[in-house]
């Protein structure tokens, strides 16, 4: 009678389990050697792939670096460039645009019509447009003027702005006017900064007097009262308020202008 062969099958399963157990705990040298190298290797990978992404971000921030000097080289030229243009280029070359910013003002005594005339210009301050001129075209000498109206160069209609602010104090250099509309203004010069050459420059005048629309601070002469002073690179300066060239800093006026926008919050 045949034995089952089916009964000695389990036998070498369980002799070969066993074995495995033994090579678990005891792992021959070889599979040691193996793991270890295999450890090694994806090491080395992982370090030649950083490497990569190091290298890759130096390069980029060295990019970035190149790309910021030549920025700095750019702006440096344009900052020579600039500096390098007298302040009779500057005004040729935006003459057009300048002049459009000085206005002829007319204001009413009593019951003479536009009795009083004078010189006033638009400025920028906090992306509004204010119109300028001298306090003492508002008051003078105990005498108010009233009915102020406004053109500028070269256009023929008027415009009637509100009386925000002003003092006459011309002897202590005080005297200034500040009017103001929403709407009716779209351009102006721009104040000089504390930072930059305040020298003054030039003096802007209207068409409709017998003046020069651009005269020199120093032959500045009676008459443009209200009149923009501007330095060289063709910020104001200052408001003129006497034949002998004296002026109110632009300062004072930009300090008023702060007062009036704090008191409207």
């Amino acid at each position: 009678m045949e034995k089952n062969p089916l009964k000695k099958r389990p036998q070498p399963i369980r002799a070969r389990l066993k074995e495995l157990s033994g090579l678990l705990k005891n792992p021959p040298v070889t599979i040691t050697v193996i793991s270890i190298s295999t450890i090694i290797i994806l090491v080395l990978v992982l370090s030649l792939l950083l490497s990569g992404i190091y290298f890759d971000i130096g390069n980029y921030n060295k990019t970035l670096n190149k790309l910021a000097s030549s920025y700095a080289v750019i702006n440096k030229e344009l900052d020579e460039r600039t500096a390098r243009l007298s302040s009779a280029e500057l005004l040729l070359n935006n003459t057009n645009r300048i002049l459009s910013t000085v206005y002829f003002g007319t204001a009413d005594i009593g019951e003479k019509k536009e009795a009083k005339d004078f010189t006033a210009f638009t400025m920028l301050y906090n992306e509004k447009f204010y119109l300028i001129t001298a306090g003492h075209c508002i008051e003078f000498e105990g005498e108010k003027y009233s009915n102020f109206k406004f053109k500028a160069n070269n256009k023929s209609y008027w415009l009637r702005p509100e009386l925000l602010a002003f003092e006459n104090d011309y002897k202590n250099k005080r005297d200034y006017a500040i009017f103001y509309s929403e709407h009716l203004f779209t351009m102006g010069l721009i104040p000089a900064s504390g930072k930059e050459d305040l020298t003054p420059q030039y003096v802007l005048g209207n068409t409709e007097r017998d003046l020069n629309l651009v005269r020199r601070y120093s032959d500045a002469i009676y008459g443009e009262s209200g009149s923009p002073i501007i330095n060289k690179k063709c910020h104001v300066v200052g408001v003129m308020i006497t034949r002998e060239g004296e002026f109110t800093p632009i300062s004072t006026v930009l300090e008023a202008l702060k007062k009036i926008e704090e008191n409207s919050k």
